[in-house]
Order: structure tokens, then sequence, then C-alpha cells
């Protein structure tokens, strides 16, 4: 389902661009080693965001294991950009599903990958015959209804 939002581009709202301005401008002692100034300042300058770097922050926030006041935090966009980085990909991830069951009502099998395939450069042999595997499987069956049928006559 996610392969089709790779690449995507989603413009950002200028209240997230003005937000990360102002944590910019609030992280004193922040340099280019810090970590976050980085994306900060690319995401303010190009004002979109892909998929991929929303991932990226999702992960951060996730895994970010200090303080609400440590500068990568600040400098990522703190709780407000958190919120909406995971609310934009969950609405991301929501969009691609229900299109793909809207589609499915009509069109069947939207979750299955179509694709052919190619016998001539295989490097497997041929399977063989099954017809071995059947009459073992119903060998099997009528040996377990003589079973099943003389444990009946025993208890009637």
């Amino acid at each position: 389902m996610n392969k089709d939002l790779y690449g995507k581009k989603i413009e950002l709202p200028e209240d997230v661009i003005v937000y990360l301005k102002q944590c910019n401008d609030n992280a004193i002692g922040a340099d280019e080693s810090t970590e976050g100034f980085r994306r900060n300042r690319e995401l303010r300058d190009s004002g979109f965001v892909t998929y991929q770097q929303l991932k990226r922050m999702k992960n951060f926030f996730d895994n970010f294991n200090g303080h609400q006041n440590e500068l990568p935090f600040i400098l990522n966009g703190g709780h407000y950009v958190k919120g909406w980085v995971n609310n934009m990909l969950k609405s991301m991830r929501d969009n691609i599903s229900l299109g793909k069951e809207i589609k499915s009502v009509v069109l069947p099998n939207q979750y299955i990958q179509t694709h052919q395939k190619n016998n001539l450069n295989s490097v497997n042999r041929p399977s063989k015959s099954h017809s071995n595997t059947l009459e073992k499987y119903n060998l099997q069956v009528t040996e377990d209804l003589k079973r099943i049928n003389d444990l009946i006559k025993k208890i009637i």
C-alpha cells in the first residue's frame, strides 16, 4: 500500500513553516552539527516535504528519548510538528486504502499486484504431476473413514 506514496511531495502548510521558523529562532546555540538543523532549514526553504521525509521525521519523534526542551526536538518542530506528521501520514495511508477499497467494489483484486510469468528465462525445472499426491490423499481419507465407521459400530 505505501509503495503508492513513495516520491509523493506534500506542500507544507504556512503555519508549519512559520512554526519551524520560530523553532529555529528559539534554538539558541544550534549550528549545522545539531540534529534537525539542516532539516528545519530545508523544509522552510523548499516548502515541500516528501513521504520519505515524513517517515524519517516520524521515526525521529517515535525514537526520541530526550526532553522536549532539547535542541534536536525543538529544531524538528516539537509536539506541534510531531502531531502534524502523524496526522499527515495517517491521512495519506488511509486515502490510499480507501481508494483501493472503493475500486475493489467495481474492480476485483485491487490489493493484488499484477504480474506476468516469464518462463523463457526460468532456471527452475518444470513441476512434476501431482497425481501421486492426490492418490495418497484419497487413500488416507478412505482409511480414516473406515476407522470412523468401525468406531461407530462399536459404540452402537
